[in-house]
C-alpha cells in the first residue's frame, strides 16, 4: 500500500516546479492506497518519461476554454493500468512551453468525465 501523501510529493518532486499541481479525482486517495510499490514506482518513472519529454501527449486543437486555458494550449498524457479487475486512468496535464496543473487518477466513469471537459471525448455512445 502507497501513501497517498507520499505519492503526491514524489510527483511533485519529479517534475520541480514552483506551480502547485492539483491532484484529481474521485477517490484519489484510496485509489493510491491501493497501489503496490511497484506499480507505484511504474507510475513514477512513467511521470519522468513525460517530463523528459520521452512520452507523446494527446493534442487537441480546440478554443473551448478549461479554466484559463483553451484545450489546444495543453498537452494530456494518460496512463492506464488496472488493480485487480478495475481499470483505472491517470491523466496528467500540461500547458504547453510551460507547467504541469493537474493529476488526476479515477475509474473509468471518472476519465470519461475529465476527457469530455478537456475535449478529448466527443459523447458518450
Amino acid at each position: 500500500m502507497v501513501n497517498p501523501d507520499d505519492f503526491k510529493n514524489k510527483i511533485e518532486q519529479s517534475i520541480s516546479q514552483d506551480y502547485k499541481v492539483e491532484f484529481l479525482g474521485k477517490n484519489f486517495d484510496q485509489i493510491a492506497n491501493l497501489l503496490t510499490d511497484t506499480k507505484a514506482e511504474k507510475i513514477f518513472k512513467w511521470v519522468e518519461d513525460v517530463v523528459k519529454s520521452k512520452i507523446q501527449p494527446i493534442l487537441v486543437g480546440s478554443k473551448k476554454p478549461y479554466k484559463e486555458w483553451t484545450v489546444s494550449e495543453l498537452l494530456t498524457f494518460r496512463y492506464p493500468f488496472s488493480i485487480g479487475n478495475t481499470e483505472y486512468r491517470i491523466i496528467f496535464v500540461k500547458v504547453k512551453n510551460s507547467i504541469y496543473i493537474e493529476f488526476h487518477l479515477g475509474d473509468h466513469n471518472y476519465y470519461d468525465k475529465v476527457r469530455k471537459e478537456l475535449g478529448l471525448k466527443k459523447s458518450s455512445y
